[in-house]
């Protein structure tokens, strides 16, 4: 929006005020037709509409970025008013007087603002114009450090004490650099909030600066995208121009004690691998050799740093790195109002508790240590806060000082005062102030208040409580952890969770809890949806979830580019699909906004680069009038570069005409310039011949005489700007660009020949900027197909290397071969990660598998990555709730999905639960939901999970009818017969008939399948018929015959076996069930030595029933050794939960349907029959023969604390209600108050 520019001459006021009258009257005279209202104009000249009003109003001249605008909307207003639909002269003069007062008045604080903008972009905004006082001699130390030679030591480390100014002495110093002649600079000041203490946000915020300083592209925002190499090399490139102008480069890194890779309180597994100390740049020593040539000055690069004293620098710190030097090491003395003596201090202590509301203050000081700001220490006083802030601000410099890491609050002066104000408070004090403290901070946990939580309470507070129960209440209350969450500080609420005692001492309960909180506050920060799903969804057909993907982009320029993919794949796929449209008209909607929130002088922008071309591919893919309008944004935006801007306007045609002559009147201005306005001249004239322009003949002309008139055998800084001509008449006019590349080649050859006889400027040159200048000539010969071999082979060795040490060969090595296009279509792809395309592949081919490999790959991308969502673990904890009796909470947390088959699935789980709670009439109840969910779906999984819930809630018909059904194919014939073994399990205590006709049904056919090799893979289905029978340890004669003919005959060699059959066949064994299968015996003993022994392929050894089959025996340390033969982290948190069910006796419901529970249904089907099998069996059949019960519920709890200790804790959550039923309440209110609901 615009804004009046204050101050200015009477001639200001009237050429403002002139045109805003012109403006008014036209608009009035467009309204009287029906056409001028302040809307209106808006849109037809796509600003906002106070911005209208100012104009019309004369209280702001239009800004030059606008003028295309006042282009619009004056001949919008003429074409309403019925005048010619033009912007004539007499317009073009009377707002080029009001844009050029405009111009004259803001240049009155433009370095004022410049100055501040610089400081912002350092992160040094609170030092701006800050008073520095006593500050002189480190000045003038600094000064002598700026003013060295190039052999002199190139770095200057500063060191203090904390509160000693180091900060604000380095906010003086880069403004002095900032506005210093002799000096370029930039910064970078480290502290731990947004992000400024990583060194990838290092990287990024000083390639910024540097390529700035340079006049090139702005790096990429991706931190992987700016390696050390490149950063080294904008070093290298941002010296070498300062040096060339005459100034010094000088790098300003203030705090870096606050790097998160070298401070401590970093977790390790967030610490970064990489110190921003070690990316500083610095210049070799000289060799004698380059000493005597005469190379001395004071042009090498120089780095001022500061942090705490310690005695080494970062690890990662090469070892010959200047920062290793003692010589680059100054301590810095404390400020002058830190220089009390012992004294002093204690007397300012004594003065501050002279009064009973002073004692009272100290002691809350000292027993809190730090994060008390005047608001809290009046509430806590009981004091008015006025008084209170008065007598903080007299303490200030006498005995406290104000907590940097705390804003607002007070610490005392130094750690040994502290010692004092303790021991002078007394303990009875002490502990009234701890006692308050508590009865504070309770009153905000309980939501007694309303209002922000205060900053101590959210940080600090837990600090204070060491461990026990209020602790734990603390860190764990999902209210406060919201408010965490809220004001930013995930990292600190994730910390927190590290406070509570581990090992042994942490119950399941409290344990569980913590993994439930390090998953939600986790999930705030997912990454973002990999680039590749949204129109990889698009190719299967699910255009919802590719918008939604889609839309996930955390940039709105990347959300406009995705959705542009996604119209991009629906125009090959579906053409006349209304999506398309729709969609096409979002991608807009959300470029116009991005074009409006950036800034009219802008750094060029990848993100940009991608939408402009965005735009091309609308047009490509029928979207005209959408791909039009997006690149209509972009054109104005100085973010995107100059040839995505000039194609743009090419590609719309007579509507930007206007705007292409004018940018080329600009490049004609740039070319009276230095060399640096020279190239970026032919740069722009190179992009518009390029996109073949109107007036693209002429321009090469100009290009040809504007080259002819230099002279690169005589002054080498022209030989870039001759290869930048040759490159721009590559097209139209080859034999010219031969001719003008081969004598830059020429000159550069005669300088390698004879560097003695070069002139000073030359010499510097070659120095100074030889890889820019290998580079552009480089890549001139590979766009008119000659080679360069000759040209790198010449280069003198000792101009191989630049000042800063770097290879000048290493940017002319990387353009060969690279394409002439300059623009974003000629841009490297993003490298597509190989699963993707093999994804890609089979929807074209198979497409059926093809939308099951994307179903895998995004249901592991959001189970590890999801936002406030619950994948994972949401219907673990919803079953878990459900039977510990709170099946309302396990609905709220399993959602509402829109999806009817997913709700119908949750609702039939909870149904489960509530049954295997034993509350039958509740589990009837969402049994008869989910069928309603369900009462137009098809699918038979979801269908045979409902007819499941209704068998365990005792509704036989309602359960047959949905597990009924034939199957179009043979999977969905597979899953119906599956659904009714497990609608028989559920009928067996309620309608044992009907479970055994079901059992009846399933035996058909089992006989001819042992004939088929590999049929003994039937056993474990068969095997869990078992547990439909009314006493699974004595089946019937038909279920023995069936078991018997699956079973391993008495000389069959089993190791040729499924490894799954093998391991059900021996808990037929040791379960003493009387099946008449003959028992495995050695060969079991043979088999397990050979799978102990042998490396085997990953997913072919089940570990878990394995690990199980242990336990059952009574060998828990043989079921540990098993589960550590997973291949995964996760493989292996699944063997021990699923010990851990074994040993607790909890009871397990097999699901009708794989992926609703977090293991699979092989595992509990294992775990259902060692729980029947391996007990004494039902009241009145207890069988003296068989084995007794292996349980061990303190093995168990502690396998669960070691399971909800790591990333997979999901699968501990089935044994909660038989382990800590306590928890259940609390971990539903915590996920609930996180907003963490949905079907996971």
């Amino acid at each position: 929006m615009e804004g009046p520019v204050e101050g200015g001459s009477d001639v200001v006021q009237k050429a403002r005020k002139q045109f805003g009258h012109m403006l008014d009257c036209l608009r009035r005279r467009a309204e009287e037709s029906g056409g001028g209202s302040v809307s209106a104009c808006a849109r037809a000249a796509n600003v906002h509409e106070n911005s209208i009003r100012l104009w019309c109003a004369g209280g702001a001249a239009p800004r030059r970025v606008n003028t295309d605008a006042v282009h619009r909307l004056v001949v919008f207003l003429r074409r309403k008013a019925g005048e010619p639909a033009e912007f004539d002269v007499g317009w073009r003069r009377a707002l080029e007087a009001a844009q050029r007062e405009a111009d004259d008045a803001r240049g009155v604080s433009r370095e004022r603002d410049e100055r501040r903008l610089f400081m912002e972009s350092i992160n040094a905004r609170q030092f701006l114009e800050k008073s520095l006082d006593g500050r002189a001699a480190e000045l003038r130390l600094v000064d002598r450090f700026l003013g060295t030679d190039d052999d002199a030591p190139p770095c200057l480390w500063l060191q203090g004490d904390p509160l000693t100014g180091k900060s604000a002495l380095l906010g003086r110093v880069a403004q002095h650099l900032w506005s210093s002649p002799k000096f370029d600079v930039v910064g970078y000041f480290v502290s731990g909030s947004d992000g400024w203490d990583r060194a990838d946000h290092f990287r990024r915020v000083m390639a910024r600066q540097l390529t700035g300083r340079r006049g090139g592209k702005k790096p990429p925002a991706d931190p992987e995208e700016v390696p050390r190499t490149t950063l080294q090399a904008l070093f290298r490139s941002a010296a070498a121009r300062s040096a060339r102008k005459g100034r010094r480069l000088v790098v300003v890194v203030d705090g870096l004690d606050h790097d998160a890779a070298w401070r401590g309180g970093v977790p390790e597994g967030e610490r970064p691998g990489t110190s921003i100390a070690s990316l500083l740049p610095w210049p070799t020593a000289r060799t004698v050799e380059e000493s005597e040539r005469g190379r001395a000055g004071k042009r090498s690069i120089r780095v001022i740093v500061s942090s705490r004293p310690t005695a080494v620098p970062p690890a990662d710190v090469p070892a010959e790195h200047p920062l290793r030097r003692a010589e680059s090491v100054r301590l810095l003395p404390a400020p002058p109002h830190l220089k009390a003596d012992e004294q002093d201090l204690r007397d300012g202590l004594d003065r501050l508790r002279d009064s009973e509301v002073g004692r009272t203050l100290v002691g809350f000081l000292a027993t809190a240590g730090a994060g008390l700001c005047a608001d809290d220490l009046a509430e806590l006083t009981d004091s008015d806060h006025a008084r209170i802030a008065r007598m903080l601000e007299a303490a200030w410099g006498r005995c406290l000082v104000p907590d940097d890491l705390s804003a607002g609050s007070y610490v005392f002066a130094d750690g040994e005062l502290l010692r004092t104000a303790w021991e002078k408070t007394g303990p009875d004090l002490r502990a009234g102030c701890v006692r308050r403290l508590h009865a504070w901070a309770d009153s905000w946990l309980t939501g007694e208040r309303p209002g922000t939580m205060p900053r101590y309470l959210l940080s600090y507070y837990p600090g204070l409580l060491c461990e026990g129960s209020r602790l734990e209440r603390y860190v764990l209350d999902p209210g406060r952890q919201r408010r965490l969450v809220e004001a930013g500080r995930i990292d600190e609420a994730l910390a927190q969770l590290d406070l509570l005692p581990d090992g042994e001492g942490r119950t399941p309960e409290v344990a569980s809890r913590v993994a439930l909180s390090r998953a939600v506050l986790s999930g705030h920060t997912r990454p973002p949806v990999p680039r590749e799903l949204p129109r990889l969804f698009a190719l299967a057909g699910d255009v919802a979830r590719a918008r939604q993907l889609a839309l996930s982009a955390p940039e709105d320029a990347a959300k406009a580019v995705r959705l542009v993919e996604v119209v991009s794949v629906l125009s090959g796929t579906a053409p006349e699909a209304p999506e398309a449209a729709e969609l096409a008209r979002e991608a807009v909607r959300w470029a116009e906004r991005t074009a409006e929130a950036t800034p009219p002088i802008a750094e060029q922008d990848d993100g940009m680069e991608e939408l402009a071309e965005a735009g091309h591919t609308l047009i490509t893919c029928g979207a005209e009038d959408a791909g039009r309008a997006v690149l209509r944004a972009v054109i104005p935006c100085e973010a995107v570069g100059w040839a995505s801007r000039v194609r743009a306007a090419h590609a719309i045609g007579p509507e930007r005409v206007e705007w292409l002559t004018a940018v080329s009147r600009y490049a004609s201005a740039l070319a009276e310039g230095d060399v640096d306005e020279q190239a970026e001249a032919l740069e722009i004239w190179g992009e518009m011949i390029k996109a073949r322009v109107s007036g693209d003949v002429a321009l090469r002309n100009v290009v040809k005489d504007f080259c002819d008139a230099l002279g690169p055998s005589t002054d080498l800084t022209h030989v870039d700007l001759v290869a930048l001509g040759a490159s721009a008449l590559t097209n139209g006019r080859r034999a010219q660009a031969r001719l003008m590349v081969k004598g830059a080649e020429q000159a550069l050859l005669d300088a390698f020949a004879a560097p003695e006889a070069l002139s000073p400027a030359d010499r510097a040159h070659l120095e100074l900027e030889l890889s820019t200048t290998l580079a552009r000539v480089v890549q001139t010969l590979h766009d008119v197909d000659f080679g360069a071999k000759e040209l790198l082979a010449a280069i003198p060795a000792e101009l191989s290397r630049d000042t800063l040490d770097e290879d000048a060969q290493e940017q002319a090595r990387s353009v060969k071969g690279r394409s002439t296009d300059t623009s974003s279509k000629g841009r490297a792809e993003v490298a597509v990660s190989p699963e993707f395309v093999g994804i890609e592949e089979e929807l074209a081919a198979h497409p059926v598998r093809g939308r099951h490999l994307l179903a895998e790959a995004f249901a592991r991308w959001e189970g590890h990555s999801s936002v406030s969502g619950t994948q994972g673990w949401g219907l673990p904890l919803a079953h878990a709730l459900a039977v510990g009796g709170y099946a309302e909470e396990a609905v709220r947390i399993v959602g509402r999905p829109s999806d009817s088959a997913e709700r119908a699935g949750a609702l039939a789980v909870v149904a489960l639960g509530c049954a295997a709670g034993g509350r039958g009439g509740e589990a009837l109840r969402y049994a008869e939901e989910a069928a309603w969910a369900a009462r137009d779906l098809a699918d038979p999984a979801v269908r045979g999970l409902v007819g499941q819930a209704f068998a365990h809630a005792g509704a036989a018909g309602a359960a047959e009818e949905w597990a009924s059904g034939d199957g179009r194919t043979g999977k969905e014939r597979e899953q119906v017969e599956r659904a009714r073994a497990a609608v028989a399990v559920g009928l067996g205590p309620y309608a044992p008939e009907a479970a055994a006709r079901i059992v009846g049904q399933q035996l058909l056919g089992v006989g001819r399948a042992r004939l088929v090799p590999g049929g003994e893979r039937h056993l474990p289905r068969i095997m869990g018929l078992l547990l439909a029978l009314p006493d699974p340890r004595r089946p019937g004669s038909d279920v023995c015959a069936a078991l018997q003919g699956l079973g391993a005959q008495p000389a069959e060699n089993i190791q040729g076996w499924d490894m799954r059959a093998v391991l059900f066949h021996a808990l037929l064994d040791v379960s003493g069930c009387r099946s008449g299968v003959v028992p495995l015996g050695g060969r079991l003993d043979r088999w397990e030595r050979y799978v102990g022994s042998t490396p085997l392929p990953d997913g072919v050894l089940p570990v878990a029933e394995w690990a199980v089959l242990h336990a059952v025996r009574g060998d828990v340390p043989g079921a540990r050794d098993a589960a550590a033969r997973a291949s995964t982290a996760e493989g292996r948190a699944a063997a021990l939960a699923a010990v851990a069910t074994y040993l607790a006796g909890v009871p397990v419901v097999v699901p009708a349907a794989e992926g609703w529970a977090p293991q699979d249904t092989s595992v509990l089907r294992f775990l259902a029959l060692a729980d029947v099998l391996g007990s004494e069996g039902p009241e009145g059949h207890e069988d003296p023969e068989g084995p007794g019960p292996t349980r061990d519920e303190t093995e168990a709890r502690r396998l669960v604390r070691e399971v909800l200790a790591g990333e997979y804790w999901r699968y501990a959550l089935p044994l909660l209600p038989r382990l800590a039923p306590e928890a259940l309440p609390r971990l539903a209110e915590l996920g609930l108050v996180h907003g963490a609901v949905g079907a996971g």
